[in-house]
């Protein structure tokens, strides 16, 4: 009876994943802009690693102990939002290939006018459902670019 149970909870729908994923990126993105780091934390599982477009990993400790930093930081001002282009489900995993655009507008010099930069990130994300939520399992940069 427990494998039955255990099959129908991590039986997910890839329109029910992709609804609640994308429910996860709007959660992260206002609460990174709000510096609110235990949603933040919440929101990465305990064995998460980031990869860098130079390929370099930042392990859940490291990135943690980065997070932590941000809570004195003063608020965002940065516009934080992410998309989803592709999601491949696989059980209780999800491959998703998503995009976050990052949007600053900071004073032209000399001027009043705002000068608004765009600096898209493409990620290859691993989000793992425990049963209950869709925890990010991993990050990998693909590439990054300004407009």
């Amino acid at each position: 009876m427990v494998g039955v149970v255990l099959w129908f909870v991590c039986q997910v729908s890839s329109k029910d994943a992709r609804t609640q994923i994308q429910a996860q990126y709007n959660r992260w993105s206002k609460a990174y802009m709000a510096n609110d780091v235990d949603t933040l934390l919440s929101i990465l599982s305990p064995d998460y690693v980031l990869t860098n477009v130079q390929k370099e990993a930042t392990s859940y400790k490291v990135y943690k102990a980065y997070l932590e930093l941000r809570r004195k930081a003063p608020k965002e001002t940065t516009v934080y939002k992410t998309r989803i282009k592709s999601l491949t489900l696989h059980g209780s995993l999800a491959d998703v290939d998503s995009l976050e655009d990052m949007t600053t507008a900071k004073p032209k010099p000399g001027s009043r006018t705002l000068l608004k930069s765009v600096h898209t990130h493409e990620y290859l994300d691993v989000w793992k459902f425990d049963g209950k939520t869709w925890l990010l399992q991993s990050t990998k940069t693909v590439r990054e670019s300004t407009r």
